[in-house]
């Protein structure tokens, strides 16, 4: 029997959840806590020690983040970035958060394989730095069907302004705020005409976020360009946007220093690309064309509310599988193909992750010697695949290869175009 200072305490600890009364067990252990002995069930007891141990693995976790807080600071000061980079509590905080964050963070990187490619085609056409990917991670985490407060959507969150200036069409049919292509290049237009207002990175970033009407008022207020004075009159969400930033662009480049890696999505996801078409046509069509399932079409093209593509004289997006582009182009600009009511294809999906790919009946595995004069682009090129992917399948630190460095590839068995 506990003393009446161990029922207190017995008690107090009810209070908290942490023991549930009437609790059940076939035995009793003892719990010894401040002089006083508490009998506790063993199934009370083992809760305690999930919770002790929960938190000695935060405590020690800790620990070790402050004993490498110093290598973290110094790879933050020698890092590129298109904004300064001021090391301050809200950046280290967030990185430390994103570390602790294990799965989530590794997940974030995998779905780069999807969407970098894109961003860095898009990023180069426009003459733009590569950074400007990043803001991606920080506004959706890399997830298209977000759809803020206040109605922006697609990766991007893109507003209806943007849908305006640029062309994009927005209505029940056709969303191409969530088009991977329309969006990407809309968005990066915008950036850029931005940069050109303010020739500010920290400001063009500020105003992504909030807005130009509200950066407008701000530096007005601050009767100055200079963002640290700026910044006190935007709102917290955009004072807090460029610290967020810094430590998703430190996490996107230096996640192998921390022992992350990327959390890949099936290589059907992994390796995508467009085809045009003019005329209307379902995305069960697109799925029977394909032999991919009709959730995994809508997936990659959730900009069709509707379930179809519309006619278009300046021709819409439909994404697909690299694989499968031949065989969609085939029907999409063959008349003849269109008319025929059975189509079969022997391709199909696999969601798994990296070290089961090579099962993907999909795609095979090969082993690649890297020779003189080649890179990741020129391997790319050959092999109709992206150099970014190439990195993070052979967990590269950089785009630089060396000569008899040996690399491994999935190239895909390419669905056959209908004759």
């Amino acid at each position: 029997m506990p003393s009446q200072n161990g029922k207190k305490a017995l008690n107090n600890y009810r209070k908290t959840g942490y023991i549930k009364k009437n609790g059940h067990s076939q035995g009793c252990l003892t719990f010894f806590a401040v002089n006083q002995t508490i009998t506790l069930s063993r199934t009370q007891f083992l809760f305690m020690k999930k919770i002790l141990l929960t938190a000695l693995s935060l405590a020690i976790g800790s620990s070790l983040f402050a004993a490498a807080e110093t290598e973290v600071e110094a790879r933050l000061q020698a890092m590129s970035c298109i904004v300064p980079v001021k090391i301050q509590e809200s950046v280290t905080k967030r990185i430390k958060t994103m570390l602790h964050a294990r799965k989530d963070t590794e997940k974030l990187i995998g779905r780069s394989a999807s969407f970098f490619p894109i961003f860095d085609h898009y990023l180069k056409e426009l003459g733009l730095p590569a950074d400007l990917k990043y803001i991606t991670c920080l506004e959706t985490e890399l997830n298209n069907k977000t759809v803020s407060s206040a109605n922006a959507r697609g990766i991007w969150q893109l507003m209806n302004d943007v849908q305006e200036e640029f062309g994009l069409r927005v209505d029940a049919t056709v969303d191409e705020r969530l088009d991977l292509y329309r969006g990407t290049e809309a968005a990066l237009k915008d950036i850029k005409r931005m940069h050109k207002a303010y020739e500010n990175w920290e400001l063009t970033l500020a105003g992504y976020n909030c807005g130009v009407g509200r950066l407008g008022q701000a530096i007005k207020r601050a009767k100055s360009k200079d963002f640290d004075r700026v910044k006190k009159f935007l709102p917290q969400e955009t004072q807090d946007y460029i610290p967020k930033f810094i430590a998703f662009t430190y996490v996107m480049k230096n996640y192998r220093l921390h022992d992350l890696k990327a959390s890949l999505p099936s290589l059907d996801l992994q390796c995508i690309a467009s085809v045009k078409t003019y005329s209307y046509i379902s995305l069960t069509t697109v799925a029977n064309i394909t032999g991919l399932p009709y959730e995994f079409i809508q997936e990659l093209n959730a900009q069709y509310g509707e379930g179809y593509v519309p006619e278009n004289p300046n021709g819409h997006n439909i994404i697909v599988p690299r694989r499968v582009m031949g065989a969609l182009q085939d029907y999409v600009s063959n008349p003849d193909a269109q008319q025929q009511a059975n189509l079969t294809f022997a391709a199909m999906v696999v969601d798994v992750n990296l070290p089961e790919m090579e099962n993907e009946p999909s795609y095979f595995t090969t082993s690649y010697t890297v020779g003189e004069g080649e890179t990741l682009e020129s391997m790319a090129e050959t092999f109709n695949i992206s150099a970014y992917n190439i990195m993070l399948w052979n967990n590269l630190e950089s785009a630089t290869v060396a000569k008899g460095k040996e690399l491994t590839l999935y190239l895909p068995r390419v669905v056959p175009k209908r004759v």
